[in-house]
């Protein structure tokens, strides 16, 4: 290939801007796709590998297994810190514990990740300061360290080493910065103390009360991770907590379980892990097998798209017979044609890649919040000049067949004409890639189209209650002033517009608390039932009436700590042993507890699981409700200086319930975006085949149309002519695609308890979505053989 090959191939580019346009935004959209699956697979393989030596650097699991719903957590006992340093199975060891309390610099607060952490935390991930002295920072009691992006949110431009920052009215300096952690790390934070700190509340009492987070260790060379499993799995069932535990009502459910299982996982194994993807936080982790099956969906996207290419490609070169025939008549050598066909595809491959970049760019910030992963990183300069390279050895490869037919394109029949059309066997696999282009396309969307349905229907369902005009917002948890969370509750029930304020543990839709109380049944069996503390006007407020006996009222109910009242649910009610709910009214279960009443089901995991058993205790909750009639923009800038009076140092943050309700479908509608996202790809591709194909029928059938017109036949025959092979092609597909997405659609529908009325109508709409496409790609050329001249083509 040489530069006068290049040129040939960017004139015909020109010459032909539609049949340019199509060529390079197929393979664009495929390009584009596969970029950016591509870099989302290489986000994910290579989660932690910038820590060093990521496969002896571990961090403890634990399940406790008296709780309701037992499920892997890296949340474990901190004191298991000393006991992998006292077995000398590791040379370094280190807490991570999360501190919700915001920064103030100046007058404004920010809402930071900052994390309590050992010294060693610094060599154990690797942690270079950009300046300062980090070791200072995390030795130091008033020292902090703030990494980049931190220290521009307090202090802008302005430097950070030495500045000043109040956290919960502590004094600290910044004595180091840091860079961001790597995106792809499972230990994200942006400001770090040590544990000796004087920010920390809890540094006399986190050890010695077994309290619990994230504990990392590296393991000494050498050094057996089962060993130390056993040594800290001992621990943990001899600590003081634990025992407590064992040795009480809730010990006796174990049957010989351990009160909570540790297990070690290295850094590098930490994002596949099937124990924590299946916990309430798996959305952080990810599958293997959803991870390759992105890389092969990248590659089955650019295929399809350099599939397009070929059959478009072999359609021209077959339209550039005489072209052809005239060049070997003139001494044109077969090498020579191959290299002019490959240039031409090289040039076009090269780009349609560029153009891919600049598309996977622009689309880039959308793809990471489909992902929900911060994917900002992944276009430089050599991933840049690889995707490239890639492009032209697509092109080289996608250049052979067109260049293979020029080769072989013998001068007598292609000057007389007779060299335009292919083999029968390369017809039938176009018509085949188009019935798989078009059945994907079509279950696809026929599949986004029920998520979708089923994500609004489940998001609106009602969770018992009616949400319409309520707030919510979190109380400071870090706090212990539970005068001044009541004070709060009062003045803002005197605002106006406001009709009531309660508080209950935990938002309605949100399950991240764990409340377990064990309870005695009828039969003197020991159950732990999970339990929400609410404030005794907190059915009043959302309007629950009971369906047996009575519920909380502010009138008549106050705090039953010594001698509990409580309300239950109906799953509740039966898992005590009582034959019917009714029969739970006014009963006193063993241990003293009376049941008053039984509440209606609130859906408080949503329609993904039926309802758990319950019981309601009146006790003080983290959680405030407001019902007003203002909006949620009035409400806050009238709630806001009350908080300000009495949480100083705490930011406030309200949402209305039914946002939060919302929230617990956020990877369902990521996922309709994707199924969105993918099924426009897949639909893309197919037009651009079907309209390949198309392109292709006409120039195989110029002299049948001709003949047909010769013979009398009108614009609606040849239509139709035109139109059947279309339609059965679609047909073919829908053969195809649509029970695949009736099967996917019923699976997905099994994850709920209650399903929206979709029917089939998602199928039709596929169907007739997937005709409309096809009508719209195949109207070029079906006008172009409407217009067809019998004398030109006869010619011809």
């Amino acid at each position: 290939m040489n530069l006068r090959d290049f040129r040939i191939g960017w004139r015909l580019l020109l010459q032909q801007p539609a049949y340019s346009a199509v060529v390079i935004g197929g393979l664009a959209i495929g390009f584009a796709a596969c970029f950016l699956l591509f870099g989302f697979v290489e986000f994910c393989l290579n989660f932690n590998s910038a820590i060093p030596d990521n496969d002896r650097v571990v961090v403890v699991k634990q399940r406790i297994n008296v709780f309701p719903r037992p499920e892997w957590q890296t949340r474990a006992f901190l004191p298991l810190r000393d006991v992998a340093i006292a077995s000398g199975l590791v040379s370094e060891a280190s807490i991570a514990k999360e501190l919700e309390s915001p920064l103030r610099a100046g007058n404004e607060l920010r809402a930071l990740d900052l994390q309590v952490v050992d010294p060693a935390f610094r060599t154990m991930f690797g942690i270079a300061a950009l300046q300062g002295d980090l070791n200072a920072a995390l030795t130091q009691p008033d020292g902090l360290a703030l990494t980049r992006t931190a220290a521009h949110k307090l202090f802008g431009a302005n430097p950070a080493i030495g500045q000043a920052v109040t956290i919960d009215g502590t004094v600290l300096q910044v004595r180091a910065l840091m860079p961001d952690p790597p995106a792809n790390s499972s230990q994200q934070y942006e400001a770090l103390v040590g544990t000796g700190s004087s920010a920390w509340p809890e540094r006399e009492t986190a050890i010695s009360k077994w309290g619990r987070g994230t504990v990392y260790m590296k393991l000494k060379p050498g050094a057996s991770m089962q060993a130390l499993t056993a040594l800290l799995q001992e621990a943990s069932e001899k600590s003081p907590i634990n025992q407590r535990v064992k040795n009480g009502p809730m010990g006796k459910g174990l049957n010989g379980r351990n009160v909570a299982d540790i297990s070690l996982l290295p850094l590098r194994d930490a994002y596949f892990d099937e124990g924590l993807a299946n916990s309430r936080a798996g959305e952080q982790y990810g599958r293997r097998g959803s991870v390759f099956g992105m890389a092969a969906g990248g590659f089955l996207i650019l295929l399809l798209a350099a599939i397009n290419y070929v059959n478009l490609a072999t359609v021209r070169t077959l339209r550039r017979q005489r072209e052809i025939g005239i060049r070997k008549l003139l001494g044109a050598s077969a090498a020579r044609l191959v290299r002019q066909f490959l240039s031409e595809a090289a040039l076009t491959s090269v780009l349609a890649a560029a153009a891919g970049l600049v598309l996977a760019w622009l689309l880039l910030p959308t793809f990471s919040d489909l992902m929900n992963r911060p994917l900002t990183g992944m276009f430089t300069p050599l991933r840049c000049l690889i995707a490239l390279a890639f492009g032209l050895f697509i092109g080289m490869c996608a250049g052979a067949y067109p260049a293979w037919l020029a080769q072989h394109a013998l001068p007598g029949p292609a000057l007389a004409g007779r060299g335009n059309s292919e083999t029968a066997a390369g017809l039938w696999v176009r018509r085949v890639l188009t019935v798989l282009q078009f059945s994907s396309a079509m279950a696809l969307s026929a599949t986004a189209l029920a998520v979708g349905w089923q994500t609004y229907f489940a998001s609106h369902a009602t969770p018992g209650f009616d949400p319409a005009r309520l707030l919510v917002l979190n109380l400071p948890s870090y706090g212990e002033d539970k005068q001044a969370a009541v004070a709060f509750m009062e003045q803002v029930a005197r605002l106006p517009r406001v009709e009531g304020v309660a508080s209950i543990s935990e938002a309605v839709g949100r399950d991240g608390m764990k409340l377990t109380n064990t309870v005695t049944t009828r039969d003197g069996r020991e159950i732990p039932l999970e339990g929400k503390n609410v404030s005794a006007n907190w059915f009043e407020l959302v309007r629950l009436k009971a369906l047996h006996g009575r519920l909380y009222t502010a009138a008549q109910d106050v705090d039953y700590s010594k001698v509990p009242r409580v309300v239950v649910n109906t799953a509740a009610a039966l898992a005590l042993g009582y034959a019917s709910p009714q029969d739970a009214v006014g009963q006193v279960v063993p241990g003293g507890m009376e049941i008053i009443g039984v509440a209606p089901d609130v859906r408080f995991q949503g329609l993904h699981q039926p309802s758990k058993a319950v019981v309601y205790f009146v006790r003080p909750g983290g959680v405030v409700m407001v019902r007003t009639g203002d909006s949620l923009e009035t409400a806050y800038a009238a709630i806001e200086p009350v908080w300000r009076r009495h949480f100083p140092n705490a930011i406030m943050e309200m949402k209305t319930q039914q946002a939060v309700l919302e929230e617990r479908y956020g990877t369902e509608k990521r996922l309709i975006r994707i199924l969105a996202a993918t099924s426009l790809i897949a639909i893309t591709l197919a037009a651009f085949g079907i309209y390949v194909l198309s392109a292709y029928s006409v120039q195989r059938s110029r002299r049948e149309i001709v003949m047909r017109k010769l013979h009398g036949a009108g614009r609606v025959d040849i239509a139709l002519m035109m139109g059947r092979e279309f339609s059965a092609l679609v047909g073919a597909g829908a053969l195809i695609g649509l029970p695949l997405a009736a099967v996917a659609i019923q699976r997905y529908l099994a994850e709920y308890t209650e399903h929206a009325p979709i029917g089939a109508w998602t199928l039709a709409a596929a169907l007739a979505m997937a005709l409309l496409v096809a009508l719209l790609a195949t109207t070029r050329h079906t006008v172009t053989a409407l217009r067809m001249s019998p004398a030109q083509a006869l010619r011809d």
